[in-house]
Parts: C-alpha cells; structure tokens; sequence
C-alpha cells in the first residue's frame, strides 16, 4: 500500500511543481487601445462602418505623431500604443474620436473621465 501511494503521488507533485513554475514567468503587461489629444486620454471601443458616421460632421484632428509600444501608456499629443503613425484622427464631438481604418472602417475611441 506504502508503494502505491508514492506512485500516485509522484505525478501530482510533478504537477504542482510545473505550475509553480509557470506562475513565475514574467508576463509582459499592455494597456487598451489608447490615443492622446488635447491633454485628454481616449480609450477604443470598437470598429464601426463608415455608415455609423455619415451623418456626423467630422473634423480632423490630425494625424497619429508617435506610436508606442502596447506596454506604454501615451503621454504626448497625438500619440497611441496602437494605432501606426499617420493614421487619421477625427473629432466626432467632445467625447468621442475615431480614427480611419482600411476599408473606409473607423476605429472609435471615447474619452476616460
């Protein structure tokens, strides 16, 4: 019986000890998409068509200056740890931004209180 329970337990141990071992690895934190401007953070919230817009008067912001890395949170104007430099920014109305995305598609950002 003694030898039987060393045999059942030599797996779980090993078990433990494996996931032991994956809880130390180092994981690499990123925030959500986010865009700076105007001294304000905006946060995505999703893609919609060119048609959720067409009645919108949109007014461009500008352009993305600086992209960051996703672990980095953005600190200057017009900068994203997401979208790449150059991409359009629109003003949809005080709390809401979008940026143009391929295939006429906008990603929408709204802005963190």
């Amino acid at each position: 019986m003694g030898k039987r329970l060393k045999l059942v337990g030599l797996p779980v141990i090993s078990l433990l000890l494996i996931l032991c071992l994956g809880c130390g690895s180092k994981q690499s934190a990123s925030y959500a998409s986010l865009v700076k401007y105007d001294d304000q953070e905006y946060i995505g919230k999703g893609i919609e068509g060119a048609e959720a817009f067409a009645e919108a008067d949109l007014t461009l912001a500008g352009t993305i200056q600086k992209r960051l890395e996703p672990d980095q949170y953005p600190d200057t104007h017009l900068s994203s740890n997401e979208l790449p430099e150059g991409t359009e920014i629109y003003v949809v109305d005080e709390h809401t931004l979008v940026a143009l995305q391929e295939g006429r598609r906008f990603k929408v950002f709204e802005r963190m209180e």
